[in-house]
């Protein structure tokens, strides 16, 4: 995939714009007053660009490398929680807890077997291992502030269609990530828990060399 002729040393560059779906499940393990636990559902849709070489290792298969250079809010929310805390006389007070995800560094390692269908233009799947930074930033009611920096790391599956050019191809692609989850704990004892899930449809034009 990604080449002109059947030089298998061919390699292509090119840029992707994706719109993409961010469906998080977010779950609180929260300690103040007994225990309470809430769950909540995000959507959170986007629109960013990613930079890609690619390079065929024969006339079914192509292997490649995506990087994201910019920062991006996966994941954003808010609840309400009564608090116990720093409270002499046990009267509840009530506030928000707060929470930010910011994914930067976003890699993804793909192979994508093909098939061509007529006159250039193929049919293509991707199997692919994302591997990202995340900055988890949560604010509770007590209040208590914490940042973590961790590593986030997923599957990605797509399925698309290539067409071959004068210049190299153009590709057309939806795909799925499914990001492992990402837990934060505040100094109340405050767990929160993001499952994050991405939907993505995207164009990717390329030049080959």
């Amino acid at each position: 995939l990604g080449f002109v002729t059947n030089s298998y040393a061919t390699g292509s560059v090119g840029f992707t714009i994706s719109s993409v779906d961010i469906k998080t499940n977010v779950k609180d393990d929260i300690d103040s007053n007994g225990s309470t636990d809430t769950t909540k559902n995000i959507s959170n849709e986007v629109v960013f660009g990613s930079i890609f070489f690619e390079k065929a290792v024969n006339d079914n298969m192509s292997v490649g490398i995506d990087f994201i250079p910019f920062e991006a809010e996966f994941e954003s929310r808010s609840t309400t929680q009564s608090s116990l805390k720093g409270k002499d006389d046990g009267a509840a007070t009530s506030g928000t807890n707060k929470g930010t995800a910011d994914v930067s560094k976003h890699l993804t390692f793909y192979l994508q077997p093909q098939k061509e269908i007529r006159d250039g233009l193929k049919v293509f799947g991707t199997v692919g291992i994302v591997r990202a930074d995340v900055e988890s930033k949560v604010q509770s009611v007590s209040p208590t502030n914490k940042t973590v920096d961790q590593s986030l790391d997923g599957m990605k599956l797509g399925l698309g269609l290539k067409k071959e050019t004068g210049f190299g191809f153009i590709k057309l692609e939806y795909s799925e990530t499914d990001y492992d989850d990402v837990s934060v704990t505040t100094s109340n004892s405050t767990k929160v828990t993001a499952d994050i899930d991405t939907e993505v449809l995207s164009l990717s034009v390329a030049k080959s060399f």
